[in-house]
């Protein structure tokens, strides 16, 4: 007998993933294999939508384990995920991987970049006096709201 299809709700993380899909912030997958995860998230109970290993077992079988995981880091990057649902989705699709396959996590490398880049602005901005200062204020102001935002979007503090 088929399941009926329940509406999505709002807060969960595969209404999330499926915004992804929509909104065309990871257009690398083919538009069955975005059917497909479509309808197997919209079938799956309300209470299994809010579990990101669910949600992340559906993208590996679809996708694969490796464009699963690149897929994870571009919704977390686009905030459509949160940073903690992102951890729980990566583990789970770390967990049954073979070592050697298991890719770098950009999108942590890429946050520690922009904090690392961001203290050294401030080291070298420290460095500079008097008119030089205030000449650069308004720049790394705007740096710091940014990195700000950002961290606030990924869920870093």
């Amino acid at each position: 007998m088929r399941q009926p299809i329940e509406p999505l709700p709002e807060d969960t993380v595969a209404a999330n993933i499926i915004k992804a899909l929509v909104n065309k912030t990871i257009n690398d997958i083919t538009y069955e294999q975005m059917s497909r995860i479509a309808r197997r998230l919209s079938r799956m109970s309300s209470r299994e939508r809010g579990v990101p290993k669910r949600v992340a077992d559906v993208l590996a079988d679809e996708l694969g384990p490796q464009k699963a995981l690149q897929y994870c880091d571009k919704a977390l990057a686009a905030g459509n995920i949160k940073a903690r649902e992102y951890d729980e989705m990566r583990a789970a699709l770390l967990l049954p991987m073979v070592r050697t396959e298991i890719p770098v996590p950009t999108i942590r490398r890429m946050a520690a970049d922009l904090v690392g880049g961001q203290d050294k602005l401030r080291q070298d901005f420290r460095k500079l006096t008097g008119m030089g200062q205030d000449a650069f204020r308004k720049p790394f102001n705007a740096v710091d709201e940014d990195v700000k935002r950002l961290k606030r979007a990924w869920g870093i503090k």
